[in-house]
């Protein structure tokens, strides 16, 4: 029960991080600054910690350890690279479709490749099964995508990239949480497993920002509210909980409750403070409780089964 709660909150923290991102994305008018700075911020909370933490510090000599002696291999610790897609993504496409449509989109990618993660076994806690049930799970969700862009769909204006990225950055997100989870066995402290995360990340994004600005991008002034500078933080908390409740419910498991989460975070985001351009309609509303509805009836019918064997 308590790592099921945990995984709901960070999913609401998530849809809590989109919007303080994209806000900021808006503010300085360069997606991929604001996501470098994002994780900058987050990653100097994460460097204090272990700084001043001698379990976290032992965590990071045991991951450094792993590597020399093959035990763990490269592949395993870049996990944080996806962080940091997910983050540039997240910040470039929010302002443009809302937290809502955004989440749902990347609810549906997660979903459905969280079932080749589980198949193959990526993540720690070994292969499961396909079964019927999880696969009618994530053909719920991407229709519940499908329902909630629906007036967009029809509007001439559609843009099909935002969309599609968002889909895709969920899709990437399933691996990462899963390869977290894989590093955190090796660590035995979440907070390591967070800071190979960031400097992950970190490294990718910069380069990212760099190709912009040669590219002739730019970056605007930054904002003097300390509230859109919260998402990195809010990252930190979901890279330490995630992967520490991954190995205990599974990668879907993890991502059925966090996109509980997420969901009912993002509709009263968009509800309170909708972004530009966006607003609460009937198909929206539709769409999430679709996918909620989708994320119950799974652990409803997964539940049973447990029962019954």
């Amino acid at each position: 029960m308590l790592f099921a709660v945990l995984a709901i909150v960070v999913g609401a923290l998530t849809a809590v991080q989109s919007r303080l991102n994209g806000q900021l994305s808006t503010d300085i008018h360069n997606g991929i600054a604001a996501a470098l700075i994002s994780f900058g911020t987050g990653w100097i909370f994460v460097i204090a910690a272990c700084l001043f933490n001698k379990p976290d510090r032992l965590g990071l000599i045991r991951i450094w350890s792993n590597l020399k002696s093959r035990k763990l291999k490269p592949w395993e610790i870049i996990g944080g690279m996806g962080g940091g897609f997910f983050v540039a993504i997240q910040s470039s496409v929010v302002p443009v479709i809302g937290v809502a449509i955004f989440t749902i989109c990347t609810v549906g990618g997660q979903t459905a490749s969280s079932m080749l993660v589980d198949f193959i076994g990526l993540s720690p806690s070994g292969k499961h099964r396909v079964t019927l049930i999880r696969a009618i799970t994530a053909v719920i969700t991407l229709a519940s995508v499908t329902v909630a862009v629906w007036p967009q769909l029809q509007s001439a204006t559609f843009k099909v990239a935002p969309i599609f990225f968002a889909i895709l950055v969920g899709i990437v997100i399933a691996f990462q949480q899963a390869l977290n989870g894989r590093m955190n066995v090796v660590s035995t402290r979440p907070l390591a497993t967070t800071f190979v995360n960031f400097l992950m990340g970190f490294f990718v994004l910069s380069i990212a920002l760099i190709v912009n600005l040669i590219r002739g991008g730019s970056i605007g002034h930054l904002p003097h509210g300390l509230l859109v500078y919260l998402g990195g933080p809010i990252g930190v908390v979901f890279i330490a909980v995630s992967a520490y409740t991954v190995k205990h419910l599974g990668i879907l498991n993890f991502i059925l409750f966090s996109v509980t989460g997420q969901l009912i975070g993002a509709l009263t985001l968009d509800w309170l403070a909708p972004a530009a351009h966006t607003k609460v309609s009937a198909y929206l509303v539709t769409g999430t409780a679709m996918t909620l509805c989708a994320v119950v009836s799974s652990r409803i019918f997964s539940n049973r089964k447990r029962v019954a064997s």
